[in-house]
């Protein structure tokens, strides 16, 4: 699996590719890409948290991997020790980024591929989008600023 750097890099790269599907106006690809990245950016501040030279995945202990090989953002936020900071114990806007951005995104998030009932518009995507990414209290800024990652 990717060390930290590779996934800080990847969560990076794949911001990059939600604004060329937003400038494209597939707005379900980009939000997929979205989840995508904020999962990527909290198994990198995992690694970094946890000091791993890489993110663990099948190892020979099941009950490791069961907090590790996962799409949920709540346990990816436990795992990742931010939860404290995207919590209510947090700034409120960073806590308010978390609960809209995630609230998108329930379970196993990945299955969105396969759904085409949901309806991902503009608007959506990009306040989405603004909530990883504001300036002051996006969730990729603050762990960003915070060197989390």
């Amino acid at each position: 699996m990717a060390n930290g750097s590779d996934l800080r890099d990847i969560s990076k790269a794949r911001l990059k590719s939600v604004k060329i599907l937003m400038d494209s106006k597939d707005w379900h690809g980009a939000a997929y890409m979205l989840a995508y990245a904020l999962e990527c950016a909290l198994k990198a501040v995992t690694c970094k948290t946890l000091d791993l030279l890489a993110y663990p995945v099948n190892t020979k202990y099941k009950n490791i991997d069961s907090y590790f090989m996962t799409h949920r953002f709540e346990q990816l936020l436990i795992v990742s020790g931010l939860e404290s900071t995207f919590s209510s114990r947090g700034p409120s806007q960073a806590w308010k980024n978390w609960s809209d951005f995630t609230i998108e995104y329930p379970g196993d998030w990945p299955s969105m591929r396969y759904d085409a009932k949901t309806i991902w518009d503009a608007t959506k995507v990009k306040r989405l989008y603004n909530n990883l990414t504001e300036p002051q209290y996006g969730i990729i800024t603050i762990i960003k600023r915070r060197r989390k990652w």
